[in-house]
């Protein structure tokens, strides 16, 4: 039923060990480096956080969970690269897992861990909530009322024009002073 040559399943399965041979090269270079698994104070060099401010370390938390995030996404594609391989082992490899029909080989070969055809691509979406929506509690009734009822009313945001229907404050100076004192002059 795959309309695959050999040829070209051949050529996808060169495309997709490269592609493995990559990933697992990544990973094997963040262990030996240890930095991944280095405490903060390890990697900075610092003895101690303590005496600095909380914005030195801004940066490399912030650099630490994006290496975090990164390497989450690499095992992820690491996982669909082998589950590709093992695929074309089981001859299961260019078929749609949705619809069962065949993958056309452009897009195996754009995207050569493709599990399902261009048709059936959003459904790899998930339409699992997040977790945190498990433990939320709902908004009070009401909420947001206020701000409705108060429509119209001045909120800053033409605080300018306002102003400047006043005037400047010399204006109001000479205005509440008059014009003859001295101290304005």
């Amino acid at each position: 039923m795959n309309p695959l040559t050999e040829r070209q399943v051949e050529e996808l399965k060169q495309l997709l060990l490269e592609e493995r041979r990559q990933l697992q090269d990544h990973f094997e270079r963040e262990d030996a480096d240890g930095a991944a698994t280095a405490s903060e104070t390890a990697s900075t060099g610092e003895l101690s956080a303590y005496d600095n401010h909380p914005g030195d370390l801004g940066t490399e938390t912030f650099e630490r969970e994006r290496d975090m995030a990164i390497d989450e996404r690499l095992d992820g594609q690491l996982e669909e690269t082998e589950a590709a391989l093992d695929r074309i082992a089981t001859g299961r490899y260019g078929i749609c897992e949705i619809c069962g029909e065949p993958i056309p080989f452009e897009r195996l070969e754009a995207l050569p861990a493709a599990r399902r055809c261009v048709a059936h691509a959003s459904d790899t979406l998930s339409e699992a909530r997040p977790p945190e929506e498990d433990v939320m509690t709902a908004p009070p009734s009401g909420a947001g009322s206020g701000r409705r009822a108060n429509a119209g009313r001045f909120d800053d945001a033409d605080a300018w024009k306002t102003l400047e229907d006043y005037g400047n404050a010399s204006d109001t100076v000479r205005t509440d002073r008059g014009a003859n004192d001295p101290a304005l002059d």
